[in-house]
């Protein structure tokens, strides 16, 4: 299985085509490339041409004549042009909008314009986005010049600096004299009592965990190296300023950005909702968070991102905030209109920062590139890369678009939170994950879209389990369609609310038939996540299983009742810094009598996942009654131990 190189050549007049095209096939042999498998793609029209962008994700180059003759009509459909209620077919008098048409479907497509030599300055000042121009009589007769550039521009899309250098190290078999212990394996392979641990993971485990002594790799915490050149090579891919990589996770990423932004006392305006690492690391960094207010829905006991008309009137009553913190993809799948959020915080200098732990392929396909942080301005964003793209667990990425970076502190920050023996693995994962991302994610994206769009119309037929749309999610939150909510498809959310079984028995079901481990499931509601990992056979069975589950043909437990979590949860009132209360001197004392005391822990029950008390929020009678309400669940309460909770000591 190569990769393929196929290249779309654009031109309306069919000779011209064929020649172009018969000199660029001709030409592909002497290039002597057996690692790749290069191929032409004709379109003789603008039209044909982005139907094939869209629908081909092996398409890897554009090459567009430029005198080519392009009607209105067919690019509308691609740009923001609407020809709709006109008969007539008008020329363009500027092709460039064709380049930006194929751009807005592929970001990462490079388009090479052929033309007049004479227009040529004219063309480049006209044509912003294109990769190279080139003579058109040229490619007819010496094709090795735009064949040779296309193939070195593939091949730098292609490039991983880190994984190719520590391959070819790992190779090599140097004798190790330096950490870690077991000397590439050796102390397991000879040993009576641990050589199963070898055998489990194979040679390649052991002999490529090396150590920071092999100084032609480079330092992760310095960025020097083949791991800076890969680190380049994402901040080109996502379109940022700078981008590092992370071998503790997104909480870690989280944390460095929190503590690189914030001081003590600085305001910081948070959705309630966001991951645990945000509140810690709010803590961390010694901060006042003013919280927006949860927006959770009990029917499917899932929440939503806050209502922007809430998030303006915070930011309103607090310019004096240094920060905007906000989860751009919740876990079911909800998407906040984040060009809205970053317009707003930067009409008062406040800084936006995304945690896009769920959606790190945003950028790559134009369905889900509206909601992208990156594409709306964010000035930080972390992409948790081993949750729905392709690197190993706990690698992340942080991805930095701020003017006003201050680089050096940063490496401070981050110097603190990571470890000084960074896993050499999941560092060469990030490289190959931005290496998919950028020559096949739209690819993979594309197919995952369709088979989703095809298991909905399947399940539309079942008469008791139903796939939530974004209609579902509108009418169960007022605010959905007046902030330009979105939803993720790949998040697929199902409603088995009018099935007789608990949700163990369903999620027991499903193990056994399909292997299926739910990644969340609520009171009514299970969530099914398709990754770059998504098969169209796991789907299949994912399907065969709900079919069975709809027609009642399951031997299962029967339940007559079924838990409901409140509606409503409970303000938070903080009566002093966080991190106050979280370092003070602490005691723990029984939650129900807990009433009229500080908050010293984060306490969080799951579902929904939204944290109950903060530390240095004062605890109330509505929060007991709250957690009385769960206590007959049967739920994880994070923070809860034995029955207890820290609260801070009366004398502090």
């Amino acid at each position: 299985m190569l990769p393929k190189l196929k290249i779309l050549i654009i031109e309306d007049s069919q000779e011209l085509l064929e020649q172009l095209s018969d000199s660029i096939r001709s030409t592909i042999e002497l290039f002597d490339r057996p690692d790749i498998e290069m191929s032409v793609v004709e379109a003789i029209s603008v039209s044909r041409a982005l139907d094939v962008v869209r629908n081909d994700g092996e398409i890897q180059a554009v090459v567009f004549s430029w005198d080519t003759t392009v009607l209105l009509d067919e690019v509308s459909m691609s740009t923001s042009l609407n020809q709709a209620k006109k008969k007539e077919k008008p020329k363009l008098e500027n092709n460039a909008v064709v380049i930006s048409a194929i751009k807005a479907i592929r970001r990462e497509l490079p388009v090479y314009v052929l033309g007049d030599a004479i227009k040529g300055l004219d063309i480049v000042n006209q044509a912003s986005g294109m990769e190279s121009f080139f003579y058109r009589n040229d490619i007819i007769s010496d094709p090795e010049s735009i064949l040779g550039y296309i193939i070195n521009d593939f091949d730098d899309r292609n490039e991983t600096p880190f994984w190719t250098a520590y391959k070819d190290y790992v190779v090599e078999a140097n004798d190790s004299w330096h950490t870690p212990g077991h000397s590439g394996g050796a102390s397991f392979r000879n040993s009576p009592y641990i050589s199963d641990f070898y055998r489990f993971f194979g040679r390649n485990v052991f002999v490529s965990d090396l150590s920071v002594s092999v100084d032609s790799l480079g330092s992760l915490s310095d960025g020097t190296h083949a791991i800076g050149r890969a680190q380049a090579n994402v901040a080109n891919t996502f379109e940022v300023r700078q981008s590092y990589f992370v071998t503790n996770g997104s909480s870690t990423s989280n944390k460095i950005i929190l503590q690189t932004l914030l001081r003590e006392g600085d305001k910081v305006i948070a959705d309630r909702n966001c991951h645990k690492s945000v509140h810690y690391g709010i803590v961390q960094a010694r901060a006042m968070p003013v919280y927006l207010d949860s927006v959770f829905n009990p029917d499917y006991g899932i929440f939503s991102p806050p209502r922007l008309s809430q998030l303006k009137e915070v930011i309103e009553a607090n310019t004096d905030a240094k920060l905007i913190v906000l989860t751009g993809c919740t876990y079911d799948g909800l998407l906040t209109d984040l060009k809205q959020v970053v317009a707003l915080g930067h009409k008062y200098g406040i800084k936006v920062f995304i945690d896009e732990a769920w959606f790190a392929y945003s950028l790559f396909h134009p369905q889900f590139r509206e909601y992208s942080a990156i594409e709306a301005g964010a000035d930080y964003v972390t992409h948790s890369a081993h949750k729905v793209v392709s690197a190993f667990s706990q690698a992340s990425f942080i991805h930095v678009n701020d003017p006003d970076f201050d680089r050096d502190f940063f490496k401070e920050i981050y110097s603190i939170h990571t470890s000084t023996s960074p896993k050499y693995q999941l560092m060469a994962s990030l490289d190959v994950c931005r290496q998919q991302l950028e020559m096949e994610g739209y690819k993979i994206l594309n197919e995952l879209l369709a088979n989703v769009e095809e298991l909905k119309q399947q399940v539309a037929r079942f008469s008791r389990i139903r796939i939530l749309e974004k209609a579902d999610f509108a009418r169960v939150f007022p605010h959905f369609e007046q902030d330009n909510t979105g939803h993720d498809p790949l998040k697929i959310l199902i409603d088995i609310s009018a099935l007789e079984y608990s949700n163990q028995e369903i999620h027991r079901f499903l193990m056994d038939e399909v292997g299926l481990e739910i990644e969340k499931f609520t009171h009514s509601t299970i969530l099914v996540l398709l990754t770059l990992g998504g098969m169209r056979s796991k789907i299949v069975r994912l399907y065969n299983a709900l079919k069975k589950l709809d027609e009642g043909k399951v031997s299962l437990n029967k339940s007559k009742s079924r838990s409901v979590i409140p509606a409503t949860i409970p303000p938070i009132n903080l009566v002093e810094l966080p991190s106050k209360a979280f370092f003070g001197k602490r005691e723990s004392i029984d939650w129900q009598d807990s009433a009229g005391r500080i908050a010293a822990g984060l306490v969080t029950p799951y579902p929904p996942g939204i944290p109950l008390l903060i530390p240095g929020q004062l605890i109330e009678d509505d929060h007991i009654n709250y957690l009385r309400s769960l206590s007959n669940q049967k739920l994880t309460i994070q923070g809860l131990y034995d029955g207890e909770l820290y609260v801070k000591c009366p004398d502090q």
